[in-house]
């Protein structure tokens, strides 16, 4: 692995549920090591099931350039879950999906039912397609942090590797934080 890998970190930008607005965006910030390169977008239907297609459109304008894809959560825009299998197979790179905190996967059925009874199926199928959430320590400015993610197409040792490099001054790595940073700004009100 190089000292200053190419990485795109994606997270969704503020959202609000209100039925006047229908859509939010996905920010996508390319990073080399922990220095933005550029910041691209795509547009998400809230609630919707298109952040997969969304997600390998960010990918395929930095096609040539990417190694990694790290995203906050495979969960954006509400319950728009992105289908990790498919984004690697479809774009060959690897992708690690990250949390701060353990997901209560119970809770998580319950409300995808609750919400979605016509789409449960193919919502659910998301998150079994993730596989295992995996658990992990890394050191950042604030001390030692738990992580947890979902990752494909690389191992864990080198997901570790990769999130000690990338992750300085929070455990999210640098590119996702400068996404969540970033998407902030585009408020849908």
């Amino acid at each position: 692995m190089k000292d200053n890998p190419i990485i795109l970190g994606v997270d969704d930008a503020t959202f609000r549920f209100d039925q006047s607005y229908n859509n939010t965006y996905l920010i996508g910030v390319v990073c080399q090591g922990t220095r933005m390169v550029e910041v691209v977008k795509e547009k998400i239907q809230i609630d919707g099931n298109d952040s997969t297609e969304s997600i390998i459109k960010l990918i395929k304008k930095n096609h040539n350039n990417i190694q990694y894809v790290a995203t906050h959560t495979i969960t954006f825009g509400g319950f728009n879950l992105m289908d990790i299998y498919e984004v690697y197979n479809k774009t060959h790179i690897p992708i690690i999906a990250v949390t701060e905190r353990k997901v209560d996967l119970h809770a998580v059925k319950n409300a995808l039912l609750k919400r979605f009874p016509a789409k449960y199926n193919e919502k659910i199928s998301c998150i079994a397609r993730a596989g295992n959430l995996f658990e992990t320590e890394i050191s950042t400015a604030a001390g030692k942090s738990k992580l947890y993610y979902h990752s494909i197409g690389i191992g864990i040792e080198e997901v570790e590797k990769l999130l000690e490099i990338i992750s300085i001054d929070s455990k999210l790595p640098e590119c996702v934080r400068m996404a969540h940073i970033i998407g902030r700004a585009f408020r849908n009100y």
